[in-house]
């Protein structure tokens, strides 16, 4: 599946997916770990947390909902820690998107924060009146405590071949530069790379590339990642030499001229073991290998966690895992490095014993073979169900948290529910 914001029948087809993988479900090891429910959202006030999480220096938790608020089209919302001798955390709406005019609404991913506390993001719908093909927005924290944030929008995507439509992945923050994705527009509606450079007179918006040619990757799928030397990386979920999707890098220009692509690895090719539809944000380790996950392909046809090295021509990749219906199943993003010992965390959307989805740590081998699993939490719906987004690693605490796009105290059963955000101690 592609990253689209669900409406009735994407959920229900994603229910689905969950529904068959129960069939075949199996128990699995008890865990060590500890997760809680920092929050259980509920319809009448915002629901459905398909992006992750983003914290600020105190420890303050950001995220968006693509449903409810005031216009009942999404939100940007902030969690407060719990006060001392409380478990209970404080969630605040800091901006309510509007279904008219340009601000844009429905905002699908993940935010972006910078050192000022500033939050940056997009939505899949919205803005410029004759499309409603997205936004890249700015919120400006108040100038007094408990003041309105400042809603700015930077761009207003529209249907033209040199701009992009449907951001559907998070932006990714350099010292001067704003990047990001879109999964369809360009020249041959097949996404884009564009970048922002922020200014007095409102800032420069400009297209870097658009995916779509001959053997090319086709609907990027997934935050970029920024290298040391201006570089950046990403996935297609579609295109590449057998069109099962891609890892791309795009060069920066020397002087004038224009960004160069090239296409590091193409999935499916000979059969489907390689993983196909990768999908979400790559990861860099210190010897310059990319780490990543695809939601299909595999021993078991539901995806596999990959690693790609370094060599002239296409990269070389490794499977470190492939999911299956008790190891969870099908990922929708990418993972997150724990640096104290080297291993991965990450979210799969369906299968593990409850079938709704888990959360797993990735621990590498000590030599050769493929890494060990661990799953530190399988959700049972009442707990959160379909997590959509990466978890977050608090550099301090080593605390996990993230979102499920369905479950919690508002589910009917096993069916509905307007999400949660969670906590993981391991």
């Amino acid at each position: 599946m592609l990253r689209w914001v669900p409406n009735l029948s994407q959920i229900f087809g994603r229910l689905t997916l969950v529904f068959l993988l129960g069939a075949f479900a199996l128990s699995v090891a008890a865990r060590a770990q500890t997760e809680s429910t920092i929050y259980s959202f509920a319809q009448h006030e915002s629901f459905w947390p398909e992006g992750g999480l983003v914290e600020d220096a105190s420890g303050n938790l950001y995220g968006t909902t693509v449903g409810g608020g005031t216009y009942g089209v999404g939100t940007v919302y902030e969690l407060s820690p719990p006060a001392k001798g409380s478990t209970t955390w404080t969630k605040t709406i800091l901006y309510n998107f509007q279904s008219w005019g340009i601000t844009g609404y429905t905002p699908s991913s993940e935010l972006a924060i910078d050192s000022a506390g500033d939050l940056y993001g997009v939505t899949w719908s919205g803005g410029d009146g004759r499309c409603h093909c997205g936004v890249l927005y700015e919120l400006v924290p108040p100038a007094t405590v408990g003041g309105p944030w400042r809603h700015i929008v930077l761009h207003a995507f529209t249907n033209t071949s040199n701009d992009g439509r449907l951001p559907n992945a998070s932006v990714v923050l350099s010292s001067t530069t704003i990047y990001g994705v879109t999964q369809q527009g360009g020249l041959h509606d097949s996404g884009v790379v564009y970048q922002f450079i922020p200014g007095k007179s409102g800032g420069t918006y400009s297209v870097l590339y658009s995916f779509g040619a001959n053997n090319d990757g086709s609907w990027p799928n997934g935050a970029v990642l920024l290298d040391s030397a201006g570089s950046l990386y990403g996935v297609t979920s579609l295109g590449g030499a057998f069109n099962a999707g891609a890892v791309y890098k795009l060069s920066p220009p020397q002087g004038t001229g224009s960004w160069t692509e090239s296409i590091l690895f193409s999935f499916g090719g000979g059969s489907q073991s390689s993983g196909i539809t990768p999908v979400g944000n790559l990861l860099f380790d210190s010897l310059g290998n990319l780490y990543g996950v695809t939601e299909f392909g595999g021993a078991s046809q539901l995806g596999v966690a990959y690693e790609l090295s370094p060599a002239t021509g296409s990269w070389t990749q490794n499977v470190l895992f492939n999911f299956s219906k008790t190891a969870g199943a099908s990922p929708l993003a990418g993972m997150t490095w724990n640096p104290s010992n080297g291993s991965l965390y990450g979210t799969t959307s369906a299968g593990a014993s409850h079938t709704h989805g888990s959360v797993f740590q990735l621990t590498p081998p000590a030599s050769g073979g493929l890494w060990t699993e661990t799953l530190l939490e399988e959700f049972t719906f009442t707990n959160g169900g379909l997590p959509s987004a990466r978890v977050l690693r608090d550099p301090t605490t080593g605390y996990l948290y993230g979102t499920t796009y369905n479950g919690g105290a508002s589910a009917n059963g096993a069916i509905g529910g307007s999400g949660v955000d969670y906590q993981i101690i391991p």
